[in-house]
């Protein structure tokens, strides 16, 4: 069986060639291709960046790291069977949208990230747009729809972090003005009850597990009964960095115990991410 992972930040701090061999170790666990989530565009101060990026990544953040941001091509072409799509992380884009959008398209990204945090996150301690930007809610929702219409016009899937108890209506108003377009909306939304809802409603929205993992050990009944529910609409993403192959060794591992169905688990890490990138392969 092959395996797909919707969900791997494209932070790495060493060689090309010590990267080549941990995406090695990423082939030999199955996986056929993964969703690298890239942010090509960043301010230059440091403490800006972070304010927009969970503090569980902060120690993932050096120099070196950001300085490899701007250009995954250098991984991608590297030689090897496994396939991997690059997503254009948005979170710092505030101008010029429609031209910057188009470029990156053209340039190869297949689809869009965006972490929409308008206010402090002082659970997973994201200091959000409003202290990052110095922007109100309105602004930001305005900003984040240009940029997620832009995307949808290039035929991008978009990831979308989100937590649905504070901005359910504003995410609902997007997936539903773009159909056409496929959403994930990761860590179940922060909510397995309001993603259940936009699920039912909408055939082009999907979520991944990313970070789950141990809320899922701690309920495994109501974790199973909603995936369970929503088996196909479920995408398997380990939220690991790149340069983090145990991790997303580790995850599949888990899934797999933890469902004990090999027909859900298919869709998970197989069918499922099919359905949700056959959108871009289709525009």
């Amino acid at each position: 069986m092959e395996y797909y992972d919707a969900h791997i930040h494209f932070f790495y701090d060493c060689s090309l060639h010590e990267l080549q061999q941990k995406i090695g170790l990423l082939e030999k666990t199955g996986l056929a291709g993964i969703n690298i989530l890239v942010i090509s565009e960043f301010p230059a101060e440091i403490d800006a960046y972070l304010k927009m990026i969970p503090g569980a990544y902060h120690p993932f953040v050096t120099r070196e790291a950001l300085e490899n941001q701007k250009d995954p091509f250098a991984v991608m072409n590297l030689p090897r069977p496994l396939k991997i799509v690059p997503f254009l992380d948005a979170r710092f884009m505030e101008n010029h949208i429609e031209d910057k959008i188009k470029m990156y398209k053209q340039k190869g990204f297949k689809g869009l990230k965006l972490l929409y945090v308008p206010k402090e996150d002082t659970t997973l301690c994201i200091g959000g747009m409003e202290k990052t930007f110095g922007r109100t809610c309105k602004e930001s929702e305005k900003i984040t729809s240009l940029i997620i219409g832009e995307a949808s016009s290039q035929g991008m899937p978009i990831l979308m972090h989100v937590d649905l108890r504070r901005y359910g209506d504003f995410v609902e108003e997007m997936v539903r003005s773009y159909p056409g377009t496929h959403f994930n909306i990761p860590h179940f939304g922060f909510s397995r009850r309001a993603m259940s809802l936009l699920l039912d409603k909408y055939s082009n929205c999907y979520t991944d597990m990313s970070s789950l993992t141990s809320f899922m050990e701690k309920e495994p009944a109501s974790y199973k009964s909603f995936i369970q529910q929503n088996q196909d609409r479920v995408l398997f993403g380990s939220d690991a960095v790149i340069g983090q192959p145990e991790m997303v060794q580790s995850t599949l591992e888990f899934i797999n115990r933890f469902l004990e169905d090999m027909e859900i688990f298919h869709k998970l890490v197989n069918k499922n991410y099919m359905n949700y990138m056959a959108h871009g392969a289709s525009s």
